[in-house]
């Protein structure tokens, strides 16, 4: 018999449903078959005074001796306060278990698990003072893209949960803040691609400082490396559980605006930034986007305030980095989908991969 919930059975449904799209898939190497996977599941919780990134990832090292065992586990970690903090964290086989086909992991002291409908995430970094203890309930339904094309040869797949709600605790330089009904946002992303091939992404998403406000909105947009050809784009509307509306292709429309200058930014591991030193970047201080398609209409405004930098070697060509830059500001949007109005004030990530 199907459990009741206050919420007219939804968070039963995805508690059947994610187990079966949202596990890890892990590579194929290690059984013989094609090399080169990346896998991650990500995390971003508004835990108020502080927000948090969470990246358990998992990727082949393309100059591993022994292709069987080329997986190298990494969990990035990161706090934004008055400025972005944590780190990323490599770790040894010995220290890691991940159970393919579940939602289950543990990377040294950190775990991620999937029970009764929750994510269950405990992560701690060794170098830094972070750490937290958080339940995230999903509370839309999710999408599913297989397969997507990134450049020739290469694909991404990708399952999003748009807004969860998160309970627990988050401790940051030994004073720890209590989390109760905070918005979360959660992705997966496995596929087969090389770190500085011929591709480039961005993507956004807020997150708003009202839990109970009903819109949640996802953007991305793929381009070659060098971004002076988008192959595809898209803009993904949920409301109260559901997705209801999608915008592609020509239905959009982005104009990058200034030059975003920051006072100082994050480097993520610190010895990447001896590769792409100083505070240059080319990054736009403001994003508008517009979206619209018959009488559906829907506007997105993100100003830039602060940066984090996850390096990445370059897996094409040799002395090359990938830069995934986590631009994090304050969002301002408002549309009408089916005759509905809406407005949304939030703050917001915007992730861009430079070279």
């Amino acid at each position: 018999m199907r459990r009741q919930d206050s919420h007219g059975g939804l968070l039963t449904d995805l508690a059947e449903l994610l187990p079966r799209l949202d596990y890890f898939r892990r590579s194929p190497a290690r059984l013989g078959g094609r090399g080169g996977h990346k896998e991650w599941q990500y995390f971003l919780v508004n835990a108020g005074a502080v927000h948090l990134l969470i990246n358990f990832s998992l990727q082949d090292d393309p100059w591993a001796a022994d292709a069987r065992r080329a997986e190298v586990a990494r969990l990035t970690l990161l706090a934004l306060g008055e400025e972005w903090q944590g780190g990323l964290e490599r770790f040894p086989e010995a220290e890691v278990h991940v159970s393919p086909g579940c939602i289950d992991a543990r990377f040294g002291a950190s775990t991620l698990r999937f029970e009764q409908g929750r994510y269950l995430l405990d992560v701690s970094l060794r170098e830094h003072s972070l750490a937290a203890e958080l339940e995230l309930v999903p509370m839309m339904r999710p999408l599913l893209f297989n397969n997507h094309p990134l450049a020739p040869g290469e694909n991404l797949s990708w399952v999003v949960v748009p807004r969860l709600e998160a309970r627990g605790t988050v401790t940051l330089g030994g004073r720890t803040h209590r989390v109760e009904g905070a918005p979360a946002y959660h992705d997966h992303n496995w596929g087969h691609f090389r770190w500085g091939g011929d591709f480039s992404w961005e993507w956004a998403h807020a997150l708003p400082s009202d839990a109970a406000h009903p819109w949640s909105a996802v953007f991305v947009r793929m381009m070659d490396r060098r971004r002076t050809r988008v192959r595809y784009q898209s803009l993904f509307l949920w409301r109260s559980g559901g997705p209801v509306r999608t915008f592609r292709d020509r239905d959009i429309r982005l104009l990058h605006q200034g030059h975003f200058q920051p006072a100082r930014r994050l480097t993520v591991p610190p010895e990447m930034a001896l590769l792409a030193p100083g505070l240059a970047c080319d990054l736009p201080a403001h994003m508008e986007l517009a979206a619209t398609s018959g009488a559906d209409s829907f506007h997105f405004r993100f100003d830039a305030e602060e940066l984090a930098r996850v390096i990445t070697p370059g897996e094409s060509e040799p002395r090359t980095v990938s830069v995934l830059n986590e631009l994090s500001g304050r969002v301002v949007s408002h549309g009408c989908i089916g005759g509905e109005p809406f407005e949304l004030e939030a703050t917001g990530i915007y992730e861009l991969i430079r070279d």
